[in-house]
């Protein structure tokens, strides 16, 4: 028996399927033999991240869920499939990796060697490799964190951690095994060097990604009062190279459970701890954390933001890659539209920064109203038939739409942060316009459009002068310690940082609702 796949690139992939995959999961199968889905519920059915298409005698495509579904059960459907670009794990990334460091670095340490650094991050991975005599990055790369099979954020690791026997040995697994020692390899061959070249790794992460890496339980981080089994440093030996073999690793410390080293060194990269002023770091991520410094009082937070900045949950929502429309602008009734790479030149999806591209275009041309509702009279409105049903949408290309569902998700998103950039500056008692700088790390804001941010409420309205985007300043900040050597530059930050939960705020819940609709 054969089971026959149509992928998001055109191409075809045939799988036999044997007597004994017969009462296997689909989606787990299908890993098996290199056609990742997108199982962002950690498979449990609670969303459509792995919804295969197969045809049917009337004409329309049946769509079925692999996480939910037997191989038996989905050869009795049908032989062919299509796996839809939204279903599709796809491992390649753009400026995910890309970092800039402002400020006097510390005190670079030479000595014989190549080092690692590297940005645990929950959907993404990060890594710098460097010249430690020379203090030179060789290269740097990204990929996809593996562990997103399991949950597409914090939350549902933890909960999965908590409910499955042997998640520890799991996650660790997926981090190491699937993620880090293939992007190893794929920095190693790039400069022409070995294993046996490289001396030492620094790590840095929230605090429950570098608990997945060090195969630390996630139990601590189930309920409050949260108790993780480890917030400071750790000097430890972990299997990370591309045959398995060992290497000395230090993860960073965090500044709280939700956070994290990143936040911590992103403050470090963006040169904080040179100058005497009032700052704002917003770390987008799936985790997203927030870090103010004024008075030489530093306070910081992390709040659930969700994958929707990195495109998960939105039905054309992908990783910023090949063919991934990274910006949008509206000209009369045509979108245009910029790739992130244009080694593929037909869009597949959208990025997390096209679509706050979206938010702002579309509200400005009265497409949206506040409330990111879809002005149905407006031309560019349409409808077509999404998950089984028809919805209005506004279609970018003939494949590539929005829906009012991924603009709820994304206002929630927004509104996560933005509430929390308010719930900090009111408990430090100042308004947005005495920021001396405002820093947007990570992915998301390598591609993100600072008018759009701005407009949609996302951001603070500061000068321009005062807004800095520096890419993954976790992977720039543990580049800086690694060629240092330690993390003692982080000793002030960490003496003096109030880490406060949201949840336990009372003006939180207002501020958060308040930032629901668009401006």
């Amino acid at each position: 028996m054969q089971l026959t796949l149509q992928i998001p690139d055109g191409s075809e992939r045939t799988i036999e399927v044997t007597a004994a995959d017969l009462g296997r999961r689909l989606s787990d199968f299908l890993e098996d033999h290199l056609c990742p889905l997108n199982t962002r519920c950690g498979s449990t059915g609670r969303c459509r991240g792995c919804q295969l298409e197969a045809p049917s005698d009337s004409g329309k495509a049946q769509t079925f869920r692999a996480c939910q579904s037997t191989v038996g059960e989905a050869a009795a459907i049908a032989p062919r499939f299509t796996i839809p670009a939204r279903s599709w794990r796809d491992h390649s990334l753009s400026g995910v990796s890309a970092f800039e460091i402002l400020g006097t670095p510390p005190a670079h340490r030479p000595r014989p060697g190549l080092g690692i650094a590297l940005d645990i991050g929950t959907t993404t991975l990060g890594a710098a490799i460097w010249d430690l005599e020379s203090g030179k990055c060789l290269a740097h790369r990204s990929s996809a964190n593996p562990q997103r099979r399991f949950g597409d954020n914090v939350a549902s690791r933890v909960g999965f951690s908590v409910d499955t026997p042997d998640a520890t040995t799991r996650l660790q697994q997926a981090l190491i095994h699937d993620g880090l020692r293939p992007l190893l390899r794929d920095l190693l061959e790039s400069i022409g060097r070995d294993s046996g070249s490289v001396t030492e790794a620094v790590a840095a992460g929230n605090a429950v990604m570098l608990h997945t890496l060090a195969g630390v339980s996630l139990e601590g981080f189930a309920a409050y009062p949260f108790e993780p089994g480890f917030l400071e440093e750790q000097n430890l030996t972990l299997p990370l190279l591309p045959e398995g073999q060992d290497l000395p690793t230090l993860l960073l410390p965090s500044l709280g459970a939700f956070v994290g080293a990143d936040v911590a060194v992103g403050a470090l990269a963006a040169g904080w701890l040179d100058r005497q002023t009032s700052e704002l770091l917003i770390d987008f991520g799936t985790n997203g954390e927030i870090l103010l410094k004024h008075a030489g009082r530093y306070i910081g937070t992390a709040t659930a933001a969700g994958p929707a900045f990195e495109g998960g949950r939105l039905h054309c929502g992908r990783a910023a890659g090949p063919g991934v429309i990274g910006a949008l602008a509206l000209e009369g009734d045509t979108w245009r539209i910029t790739l992130c790479d244009k080694t593929r030149t037909e869009p597949v999806g959208l990025a997390g920064a096209a679509y706050i591209d979206f938010l702002h275009h579309a509200r400005h041309a009265g497409l949206l109203n506040e409330s990111g509702r879809i002005q149905r009279d407006h031309p560019l409105a349409s409808t077509r038939v999404v998950d089984d049903a028809p919805e209005w949408v506004v279609e970018i290309r003939s494949e590539v739409f929005v829906t009012e569902a991924d603009i709820a998700e994304l206002l929630q998103a927004k509104a996560a942060i933005a509430g929390g950039v308010a719930t900090l500056l009111e408990r430090a008692g100042i308004t947005a316009g005495a920021l001396d700088h405002l820093t947007i790390a990570g992915g998301f804001g390598f591609h993100l459009g600072k008018e759009a941010a701005t407009s949609t409420g996302l951001i603070p309205a500061v000068p321009a002068d005062r807004l800095q985007t520096l890419g993954n300043t976790s992977l720039g900040g543990a580049s800086l310690l690694l060629l240092h050597g330690s993390s003692r530059p982080l000793a002030p930050l960490l003496a003096d940082c109030e880490c406060i939960e949201l949840n336990q705020c009372s003006s939180f819940e207002d501020h958060y609702i308040d930032h629901l609709g668009l401006p």
